[in-house]
């Protein structure tokens, strides 16, 4: 039997979402090129000048770093899109007075993992803080749909990046690549946004419920905590070198889930101008979405995964064979969740969401230390595939019973 094809309604479907379609590309390519400035071109190189012992703390770093500013500078922009409130001026108030601890925090974090760096350590707060600035400054681009300079704003990252390169092998100093990365980056944003009058905008001085703010910190800072968790179970029960190990042989399915982690942000902003407050066709093609993507990272990370890591961190390799698919099939589990993520936010609740998460994080945490302490780094991996599926199943029902109970009324 030949099913017919309009040419007509496809041309129709293809016009309605190509702008969505256009956008969404936009935002894989910008994120793409931020996790290739990081990850396959600042750590790799990097490394090439540390004994495992020192890469495996600057791992450490590196991942503290990125979840102090997904706490606060990502945050505080992400409860704009959850607001009615978009310019108020608490927003600016609380990026702020968090900049503040930021550089508290961070300065204390690296002086520990590096004992007596002083000036290190006050150069690792100032990249803390304008990577919060530059994930606030994000969150704007979301407000107008300016989804090209999401991609600029990358840009003008790994630009820097490349610029920080030309200091480090002057100064064999890690942190002054992504400081450089980071001026460049948040430099060119605020020029932009200084010239469209960004922070004149910011006239409402109403109240503001921060319930949105407090559960998106918690949110934010345990999801990232948990993104790199394998990093505080892995280095005070097998030292800093299995960190180095681990986090090697995860490079190819962490870059797939730090692309994905931001684009959760972009369907959120986008259920965020819907009027709706139930639209049961969204969750569908989003459910059917995580499922296909969940797939396909599985498929994509298990192929290039030896591939990238033969390529990037060759003397690991022969260490590390026998954890790639474990670790890649919990990525992609966890990549499916950030993708169903914004629905739950949005219509049952970011606290919800929390509720479930904390549960994620408790089974992940003790599975973890037991499994790694009995079978190593395999352990590690074991122990995120199975929480990981646990937390996508439970969404999956929750947004289930949600729809059917929205047809019901």
């Amino acid at each position: 039997m030949i099913i017919p094809i309009n040419l007509h309604s496809m041309k129709g479907l293809f016009k309605k979402y190509k702008t969505i379609l256009i956008e969404f590309i936009i935002n894989i390519l910008s994120f793409s090129l931020l996790i290739v400035a990081q990850q396959i071109i600042a750590l790799p190189i990097i490394s090439r000048f540390y004994d495992t012992d020192h890469f495996g703390k600057i791992i450490i770093a590196f991942g503290i770093s990125n979840i102090i500013t997904s706490m606060f500078g990502f945050s505080i922009g992400s409860a704009r899109l959850l607001d009615q409130k978009v310019y108020n001026n608490i927003y600016l108030k609380m990026l702020k007075s968090s900049s503040v601890l930021v550089v508290l925090i961070s300065f204390f974090i690296y002086n520990y993992l590096f004992a007596g760096s002083y000036i290190d350590s006050f150069v690792y707060a100032i990249i803390c803080v304008l990577g919060s600035i530059r994930y606030f400054f994000l969150s704007e681009y979301r407000v107008i749909d300016a989804h090209n300079w999401v991609f600029k704003q990358n840009f003008y990252y790994f630009l820097g990046i490349l610029i920080g390169f030309l200091l480090f092998y002057f100064q064999k100093n890690w942190v002054m690549v992504f400081l450089i990365a980071e001026i460049v980056s948040v430099s060119f944003s605020y020029l932009y946004l200084h010239k469209n009058n960004f922070f004149k905008l910011f006239k409402d001085n109403s109240k503001l419920k921060l319930t949105n703010t407090t559960h998106l910190i918690i949110n934010n800072g345990a999801s990232y905590s948990l993104m790199y968790y394998d990093r505080f179970v892995i280095y005070p029960i097998l030292g800093a070198a299995n960190v180095s190990l681990y986090y090697s042989a995860a490079v190819s399915s962490k870059i797939g889930g730090l692309i994905i982690n931001p684009l959760s942000n972009f369907i959120l902003g986008k259920l965020a101008h819907k009027k709706d407050e139930s639209n049961t066709r969204s969750i569908k093609i989003v459910i059917l979405g995580s499922i296909f993507g969940t797939m396909f990272y599985f498929v994509l990370s298990v192929i290039t995964t030896p591939i990238l890591v033969s390529i990037l961190y060759p003397n690991f390799l022969s260490k590390i064979e026998g954890v790639f698919v474990p670790i890649c099939l919990g990525a992609a589990i966890m990549g499916g969740v950030n993708i169903l993520k914004p629905l739950i936010m949005k219509y049952m609740g970011a606290k919800y969401y929390n509720k479930l998460f904390l549960v994620y994080g408790i089974i992940l945490i003790i599975m973890s230390i037991l499994l790694c302490i009995k079978y190593s780094l395999l352990g590690v991996a074991i122990a995120n595939t199975i929480s990981s599926g646990v937390l996508y199943i439970w969404l999956l029902i929750s947004l289930y019973k949600y729809s059917i109970a929205k047809k019901t009324n």
